[in-house]
C-alpha cells in the first residue's frame, strides 16, 4: 500500500519531532524511506507524486511547500491536505493524513529507517542521496541540470536494490 507523501512525513514527526527534524531531514528521510521500500517491497512507499532532483537534493514537492516556511528550524507541525467538506458550499477542512496503523510492514521500515538515519542531520542525509551515481545525481546529469526532473521510481528501485544486495 502505498502513501502520500505527507503521510510518511508525518510518521516521522509524529513518532520523533521532538529529536528537531528539520525540513531538509524530513525530505531526505521520506525520500530514503521511499527507496527501500522500493527496494524490499518492489512498489512505491509514496504513491501520491515522484520525487524530483532539484539543485540541492531530491525533493517531494508537497513537503517543501509545505515546511519551507520553517527554514532551516526544526518543523513543530504535522503535515495537512485540503479537502472538499461541502461541495455545494464550497467549504474546505484540513486533514492530517497517516500511515495506517494496520499496516505493520511500512511502520516496521519507518521504524528501521529511523533507526539507521535518525541520527543524522539533513546535510550528512543529503550527501548520502547525492553520491556519485545517485538516482538524483545521475537524473541531474541525463537532464543537464533541468529544474525539477522527476526520478523515476525504476531508477530509486535499482539503485537501492542494489544498497541492499552490497549489504550497505
Amino acid at each position: 500500500m502505498g502513501y502520500s507523501a505527507k503521510a510518511v512525513a508525518n510518521y516521522f514527526l509524529s513518532k520523533y519531532r521532538k529529536h528537531g527534524i528539520t525540513p531538509l531531514k524530513i525530505q531526505k528521510l521520506v525520500y530514503i524511506a521511499h527507496g527501500w521500500h522500493l527496494a524490499y517491497f518492489d512498489k512505491p512507499l509514496v504513491e501520491d507524486e515522484d520525487a524530483e532532483a532539484w539543485e540541492f537534493g531530491p525533493v517531494f514537492p508537497s513537503l517543501y511547500h509545505e515546511f519551507k516556511y520553517r527554514g532551516r528550524m526544526p518543523i513543530i507541525e504535522l503535515a495537512t491536505i485540503l479537502s472538499i467538506k461541502d461541495r455545494k458550499n464550497l467549504s474546505f477542512e484540513k486533514k492530517i493524513p497517516n500511515i495506517l496503523k494496520s499496516d505493520n510492514q511500512t511502520i516496521q521500515l519507518l521504524d528501521t529507517i529511523w533507526e539507521v538515519y535518525g541520527n543524522l542531520t539533513g546535510a550528512a542525509l543529503s550527501s548520502l542521496t547525492h553520491r556519485e551515481n545517485s538516482p538524483w545525481a545521475e537524473v541531474r546529469a541525463e537532464s543537464n541540470g533541468k529544474r525539477n526532473t522527476n526520478i523515476d521510481n525504476e531508477i530509486i528501485k535499482k539503485y537501492y536494490k542494489k544498497l541492499k544486495s552490497s549489504g550497505k
